[in-house]
């Protein structure tokens, strides 16, 4: 496990200001995905799952952000500062699984890809993140999810 002020210090902090993009909403909303999504602890889906890392990310959405966000002329620099944060040359799905600080690049940059601005409370952040990060699964993690892993994990850290 990785405790979520460690989380917090090392991985979403600096990614988020690697790429330009730190706000708190946005730190609190990374924070509130990491949570839910692996419990700062799995980070290989259960089940044999398709998702990987601190955010859970599924394949098909790691080449979704390479090849229809980061590869537009105008987020040239956040590629540049995404690719900064990989180890390997060029990055591969699998590094999200022991790379935390890439893995929160690229779950901004996956938050990014919403034309719709981060929420600032946390009800409408847990509505966020089912909406546009969870894909609203009917079977899934909901909303009441991310608010009590929020309050178990990172409301302490904020308080």
């Amino acid at each position: 496990m990785i405790e979520p002020a460690t989380a917090r210090l090392l991985y979403i902090q600096p990614a988020l200001a690697r790429l330009g993009l730190y706000s708190v909403p946005a730190e609190r909303l990374l924070m509130g995905t990491a949570a839910v999504e692996s419990n700062f602890t799995n980070f290989v889906q259960f089940g044999g799952g398709p998702a990987r890392g601190m955010f859970q990310m599924e394949e098909s959405t790691f080449h979704d952000m390479f090849n229809r966000v980061l590869s537009k002329k105008h987020n040239a620099a956040l590629k540049a500062a995404v690719l900064a944060t990989s180890s390997k040359n060029p990055p591969t799905f699998l590094e999200l699984t022991t790379n935390h600080l890439f893995a929160a690049a690229m779950a901004r940059v996956k938050y990014c890809s919403i034309p719709v601005p981060i929420p600032e409370g946390l009800d409408d952040q847990a509505e966020y993140w089912w909406v546009y990060y969870n894909g609203r699964s009917p079977h899934g993690l909901k909303p009441m999810n991310y608010i009590k892993s929020w309050n178990s994990y990172c409301a302490p850290l904020y308080s």
